[in-house]
């Protein structure tokens, strides 16, 4: 490790950044009168020893290239016109700086001129250009491209992007690729994860409006993150506006079969409008501690604290109103003295509602089916969201950056369940209300610095929170025996022993903090050439982050020692849960907390890096780097019933190599090739010997303590072809090998069911990618066809597992892996008319959901879904825009199904449906109002 630190000090002491040392300068110049384009204006420097100037062309436009970073005074002049000078116009280095004037008629007084100073980064050229110059197999999407697409988050925005797929509607998946094996970073900072038990980055937090740009990278370099073997997917948000705006946003949508439904909700608290739990459902503070319940769960005193809880069994009757989401989006330049600031913030508030209708089925060894859920399932969601985004431009070659985002989550579930165990000759009428909070906040402090002509250094330093409360979770079952009129009886265990399934009430809090810094650092090696692409660099860089987290759960559960009969175990929920049954010589709750139900672990990640850009010839040149991180993961928790003590301690140091090349036969026409090994660790969840019981599923989710990391070598090979600036097509290879990949898997421990992770021996993944994004005609003829795009994104993949099992199983497709991904889009712009319209296409293949135990269950498949969306946008006037869209339109149904006969394929006729229902086809209208 000292070793390690040493290299990396000294690299960072004797290496650099490289960039180029110029700028541009360009705009338009229009009549202020009729907003005519200004054919043949002059628009010049002044000031500088050579000449530097430019002429507008037929439509107003000029450029003036390879201008110097600094700050200028500039002047515009044409014959009749008043000759305007515009002051302190600062260039900066591979950027380019807008100028937008109006000129009037002599004598007349100016209208003001808009001036930006940045890097255009959101375009489909610019993000297209940044593909293309990036030494990694990469693909993106642009805030132009997304302004069309209608989609509301990022979740729904990358859906776009090639061979991507969305799994639970949350989460990235790339190439097929279970979400685990891909890192998401926000703005250069890997971002926490979002969920207690997976690897995952809910990209529902980010608003689309929020987004200047998004990459994905599918092959390593040494700058990028060991972990990901999927691919690295990043987000940018906007910190630089192009000028003051302000806009509000309003829509409400439609959903088929909730919105003016009737449906069944439950009381809460009277802030979880905006998604905060205000302490409503939350256990006292001055509540009995573990030992005090267990002891004298009979006593008055401890009765008494259960009575004064919130009622148990509280639904409500609501008829589903629309969905409505607002937002305030508003960006301001100014200085302060000679900084130059900016600021990019937005206010985002969302409340929904899904209604679905979820049918569930369970089957034995042979196939048979035992038992059958029919589940009414309400899912309330309010999330408010903020983003505030500042800039600090010192001078042209100093830049720093504060970037903020807060979301805070309320997720409320009620479930009405009714079914059968068709062994036991039993029918079901169960239910669940479940509140989870959740508040996640990202921050990070940057700066950008041009030390020389020919290096640059740059400094990331972040902080996040994850806070996540799950207060009163409560659940309960009854039964009856089958084709009788009797009342169901409420389920409770016999003696002080309560169950998570059984009259239960459980309460979590998990909370979470990381901080992060990164330095790079670049410099050229040897003269400086004009061209980019043939100046040799050096990168090197560190990057450190630590993790802390706290996990602890406490539950109790109703009971009946004293052995009370169907006078009261009979009663209806609402007269059973009322707080005068709770007594001595009745039923009473007791303590379940078990030594499991608590965890603390950490994470030290630091890395070094250095990677050499070698220009070997003219259209040949290679990346060459290397990656070295150490991680030591760290979790202290217990085993259930023994109390055994679990403490994970896992220091292990990894060396990544990695290797891309690219050969560019001219500009339109390239092809690359990458090597690269990468790594994934399990999660704090997967480590952990905690026991959850998820009442959706009916299973408990359970870590395990001994997985170990997974090493994949990744080989890529892309052709790419640019037609234009704004199009490509691109055809691409990959092959992937494992060992001991993660996979989410069932275990039956004698008794239960559990879900849970395990290490496969080794395994493989194997595809080809199609990218295509081509316009149907030449966009300056004048047709019809001249406004249409056509995106097409088309992956097929195979793969094959090897076990670790000896007996009694087979080789199978990697967990989480689909076979083939489609996404496809056409679109249709009318600038003139202010008119977009689209329609966009995505379907995944067949993939596994979790292994099979090969004792009681086999796998589990997730079924295809085939989804299309339809989007049209008309701007009327400069100020208002319509928003319309249908999402969803063929509503098919999520399928999960069963290998009842575990031939490693599905039969929908033959296997067994594990569990189905139906979104609904999502409608939406919505104004956007600029001033």
């Amino acid at each position: 490790m000292k070793h390690l630190i040493t290299t990396i000090t000294l690299l960072l002491i004797t290496a650099g950044f490289t960039f180029a040392q110029v700028g541009s300068i360009k705009g338009s110049v229009k009549d202020g009168k009729n907003n005519e384009a200004i054919i043949g204006a002059t628009v010049q420097i002044i000031g500088t020893t050579a000449p530097l100037g430019s002429v507008t062309d037929v439509e107003g436009n000029f450029e003036i290239q390879k201008v110097p970073a600094g700050s200028y005074k500039i002047q515009i002049s044409y014959v009749s016109y008043a000759t305007k000078d515009i002051e302190n116009v600062r260039v900066e280095a591979d950027k380019s700086t807008l100028i937008n004037a109006v000129l009037v008629e002599d004598n007349k007084t100016l209208q003001e001129v808009v001036v930006k100073g940045q890097r255009q980064t959101n375009t489909e050229v610019s993000v297209i250009t940044e593909i293309k110059q990036v030494q990694q197999i990469a693909v993106g999407i642009s805030a132009q491209q997304i302004q069309r697409t209608q989609d509301r988050d990022a979740s729904a925005v990358i859906r776009r992007v090639p061979g991507i797929s969305i799994f639970d509607d949350r989460f990235i998946v790339v190439r097929g690729l279970n979400e685990r094996y891909n890192t998401v970073l926000l703005n250069d900072i890997i971002t926490p994860s979002t969920e207690v038990d997976t690897k995952s980055f809910s990209f529902d937090l980010i608003p689309s409006s929020a987004i200047d740009r998004m990459l994905v990278f599918k092959s390593a370099s040494a700058d990028l993150p060991g972990d990901v073997s999927g691919g690295a997917i990043k987000i940018y948000t906007k910190t630089i506006p192009d000028g003051n705006s302000f806009s509000v946003n309003f829509s409400t949508g439609y959903r088929a079969g909730t919105t003016f439904s009737s449906a069944t909700s439950h009381k809460g608290g009277g802030l979880e409008f905006l998604g905060i739990e205000n302490g409503t459902r939350t256990l006292p503070d001055n509540f009995p501690n573990r030992r005090g319940v267990i002891l004298n769960a009979k006593s008055p005193t401890i009765i008494q604290k259960f009575q004064d809880l919130p009622d148990y069994y509280a639904p409500k009757q609501i008829n589903v109103s629309p969905d409505w989401r607002a937002g305030i989006n508003f960006s301001r330049r100014f200085y302060i003295k000679d900084v130059e600031v900016t600021n990019t913030s937005y206010i985002n508030y969302s409340f929904s509602r899904i209604n679905n209708t979820v049918s569930q089925n369970r089957f034995n060894f042979p196939g048979q089916k035992t038992e059958f859920f029919n589940d009414q399932f309400l899912q309330e969601n309010a999330r408010l969201g903020i983003m505030s985004n500042w800039a600090f431009i010192l001078n042209p070659k100093n830049k720093i950056e504060f970037r903020n985002l807060f979301n805070q989550m309320g997720n409320k579930e009620t479930v009405v369940r009714g079914g059968g165990n068709i062994e036991n000759n039993l029918d079901y009428s169960n239910g669940a209300f479940r509140y989870e909070a959740r508040s996640i906040y990202s921050g990070q402090l940057s700066g950008t610095h041009e030390l020389t002509a020919k290096s640059k250094l740059r400094w990331i330093a972040g902080a996040g929170y994850t806070y996540r409360n799950e207060p009163d979770f409560r659940r309960f079952t009854s039964t009856r025996q089958t084709d009788t009129n009797e009342p169901f009886q409420i389920n409770l265990q016999q003696f002080e022993s309560p169950t998570l399934q059984q009259a239960a009430r459980f309460y979590s809090r998990l909370g979470e903090i990381v901080g992060t810094g990164t330095v790079s650092y670049e410099q050229l090696i040897g003269a400086k050439k004009d061209e980019a692409e043939q100046q040799a660099k050096l990168n090197v860089g560190t990057y450190v982050e630590y993790k802390d987290r706290k996990y602890s759960a406490r539950w109790f559960g109703i009971v009946n020692p004293n052995r009370v009969g169907d006078e009261l175990l009979t009663q209806t929920p609402a007269q059973f849960f009322q707080k005068s049954n709770l007594a001595s010589d009745k039923v009473y709750y007791t303590e379940g907390t078990n030594f499991d139900d608590k965890y603390s672990a950490q994470n030290l990640l630091t890395a070094g890096y250095a990677s050499f850009y070698w220009p070997i010839t003219e259209h040949l040149n290679a990346t060459v780097g290397f990656r070295g991180e150490y991680n030591r993961q760290q979790l202290q928790g217990f085993e259930r019933g023994g109390g055994i003590e679990v403490n994970v301690d896992r220091p292990v140091f990894t060396p990544l190599p990695s290797v891309n090349l690219t050969y560019k036969f001219n500009e339109q026409h390239a092809v690359r090739a990458a090597y690269s090994t990468t790594v994934n660790r399990p999660e704090f969840r997967e480590l952990s010997p905690s026991t959850y019981y998820d009442f959706n599923f009916d299973v408990s989710r359970k870590g395990n303590p001994n997985l170990v990391n997974a090493t994949i070598q990744n080989y890529d090979l892309r052709y790419e072809f640019y037609p234009s600036k704004s199009e490509l097509i691109t055809l691409s290879l990959f092959n992937k090998t494992f060992k001991n990949p993660i996979e989410a898997a069932i275990f039956y421990n004698g008794s239960t069911v559990a879900f849970t992770v395990a290490n496969a021996k080794t395994a493989y993944a194997r595809g080809v990618e199609l990218e295509v994004r081509k316009a149907l005609s030449n966009p300056d003829n004048a047709t019809f066809l001249s406004k249409m795009l056509v995106t097409l994104n088309a992956s097929l993949i195979t793969s094959d597992v090897k076990t670790n099992v000896t007996t009694g199983s087979t080789d199978r497709y990697l967990q989480g892996q689909s076979p083939y991904l489609i996404n496809a889009g056409l679109f249709y712009n009318d600038d003139e008319r202010g008119l977009q319209i689209n329609a966009l296409y995505n379907v995944i293949g067949k993939r596994i959901y979790i292994i099979g135990d090969n004792v009681i269950s086999a796998n589990i498949f997730e079924m295809p879904r085939n989804v299309i969306d339809l989007n049209i946008i008309k701007s009327i006037g400069k100020r208002l825009e319509i928003r319309a869209s249908i999402q969803d339109l063929l509503n098919q149904p999520f399928r999960l199904y069963q290998d009842t006969n575990r031939d490693n394929k599905i039969d929908t006729k033959t296997d067994g449906l594990y569990q189905k229902y139906r979104r609904g086809t999502y409608s939406m209208i919505g104004l956007r109002y600029t001033l």
